[in-house]
């Protein structure tokens, strides 16, 4: 799967704060994660309007989180931009006959999609924190969010 690219700097931006732990001016953010800048602003807006990060204006002014790292997930950051993947299109119109196997077809393509969200929400930027500290821990992190998302389908 590809990200968006708005989704991909929204992440990027996110880490970058994360890892300052300060305030940072949309310069350094852009200069540092290569993030064009007039497209930072406009990304920045959709991630303070989330209540992702705060904004502090003028002089000595810039980003910063508005929430601890381990309060961040993917799927928030995701929400943030209206991704494809939190709103995909419903396969069907609601009142519309359909066949059985449409139906099922419907049935799984929702619980897919729900998992896939439920999964997102279970990391956060803590946790790709501690994998750019170290990568051996990827799997471990990864593995971790799969058994909660298995633990809640099996609830």
């Amino acid at each position: 799967m590809k990200l968006k690219a708005s989704v991909d700097y929204g992440i990027r931006a996110i880490l970058y704060l994360a890892v300052k732990g300060d305030t940072c001016s949309s310069r350094e953010i852009s200069d540092e994660m290569a993030v064009p800048r007039d497209y930072l602003i406009q990304l920045a807006l959709r991630l303070r309007n989330a209540g992702l990060i705060k904004a502090r204006p003028g002089k000595n002014g810039g980003y910063m989180l508005a929430k601890k790292a381990s309060e961040i997930t993917v799927g928030s950051i995701l929400d943030a931009f209206d991704s494809d993947l939190k709103h995909v299109r419903q396969p069907m119109k609601k009142g519309a006959k359909a066949s059985e196997s449409a139906l099922a077809v419907y049935r799984i393509h929702s619980q897919v999609t729900s998992s896939l969200n439920h999964y997102l929400s279970a990391i956060t930027v803590q946790d790709l924190l501690d994998i750019m500290e170290n990568e051996d821990s990827a799997d471990q992190v990864i593995a971790a969010a799969l058994r909660q998302e298995a633990e809640r389908l099996e609830a």
